[in-house]
């Protein structure tokens, strides 16, 4: 059976630095970390967890906390965090709060219980009254993914929203669209405000007033959307293309299209933030902004890493990450004339 000892050799550090490393009782670099868990990963080595968790007060389990798990981001970033944690030597935990604060609270109690080591988080709420609330909740080092708090002093990493819209509206304006719809996220969430200003970002810069009967909000949810997307080509005018502020309100509005017999983008455009699998599934193919989810979720782990490993900023960081435009085949240029 493997030892310490065993670990310390094939690290090539001290005894002391694979204690200090399981135990988290000195500082150690994330190099020399990563570098002790392989070592434990290759000599089979079992240290004994009840007994370290119990005299720490903590697991070496990370706990990562998503707004809707059915949403293909928070799929594709979960695979990434958890290879990320397990290089560190931590497993993950996932719990799915359904876009709803009060399941959110339930879940953050839980991880109490279960003391995680650490939380990435992607909050369910917005507003003063809801931080001062998380801000109670959060009795370990946490890190937001995807959205932030403004108000409190967590590491954050996230896409540039604004720009990511301004992106796609402007894409959309210079192949001749006047009259885009938005299917805008939830109010006072940052995702969400973020692209619609974007949205408004672009309309401003091209000289044209936003009409507003054209912003409608979906929730970030494909039903919503779906709905949304029925009644408005159930009305007299009609919007040539429309943006969707997610990519499950980007398939709602897909489906809404499709089941009251409109073709795109023959009939109308359609393009998306958030890219995915299934993009180039679709037929047309879909156009959307890509987030670079990979690096994304490195970077979340990364920071929540360094914060476990006692760095301590005074002020949250904010990793903020560029979009990227994917133009397909759901957008149709406006012919005049």
């Amino acid at each position: 059976m493997a030892t310490i000892k065993d670990v310390a050799r094939v690290a090539g550090v001290a005894v002391s630095t694979v204690s200090a490393t399981l135990n988290e009782s000195a500082p150690v670099s994330a190099e020399v970390r990563k570098r002790v868990w392989a070592a434990i990963a290759e000599v089979d080595y079992a240290p004994d967890a009840v007994a370290r968790s119990l005299r720490k007060g903590t697991t070496r389990l990370v706990g990562l906390v998503v707004s809707d798990i059915a949403n293909p981001f928070f799929a594709a970033a979960t695979r990434v965090i958890e290879t990320a944690c397990n290089a560190s030597g931590y497993g993950l935990v996932l719990y799915n709060t359904d876009e709803d604060e009060a399941r959110e609270a339930e879940v953050l109690r839980l991880t109490r219980i279960q003391r995680v080591a650490g939380l990435i988080l992607a909050p369910a709420g917005s507003g003063d009254a809801y931080a001062a609330s998380l801000r109670k909740l959060l009795s370990v080092p946490t890190v937001t993914i995807d959205r932030r708090v403004d108000q409190l002093a967590l590491d954050s990493v996230s896409l540039d929203n604004r720009r990511a819209a301004r992106l796609a509206v402007d894409y959309l304006l210079r192949i001749g669209h006047r009259r885009i719809a938005v299917i805008a996220g939830r109010e006072g969430v940052t995702t969400g405000e973020e692209r619609l200003a974007g949205y408004r970002d672009a309309h401003e810069a091209a000289g044209i007033p936003v009409d507003e009967t054209l912003v409608r909000f979906g929730n970030f949810r494909q039903e919503d959307a779906y709905e949304t997307v029925r009644r408005m080509m159930e009305g007299e005018t009609r919007p040539t293309a429309f943006f969707a502020l997610n990519n499950l309100m980007t398939i709602g509005t897909m489906r809404g299209l499709t089941d009251i017999g409109f073709v795109c983008p023959d009939h109308v455009s359609v393009a998306g933030v958030d890219d995915f699998d299934w993009a180039t599934a679709f037929r047309p193919r879909l156009t959307t902004i890509a987030q670079p989810v990979e690096e994304m979720g490195r970077k979340a782990v990364d920071l929540l890493m360094g914060r476990i490993g006692g760095e301590a900023p005074a002020r949250g960081r904010a990793e903020v990450f560029e979009p990227r435009l994917c133009v397909r085949e759901s957008c149709a240029p406006i012919v005049s004339g």
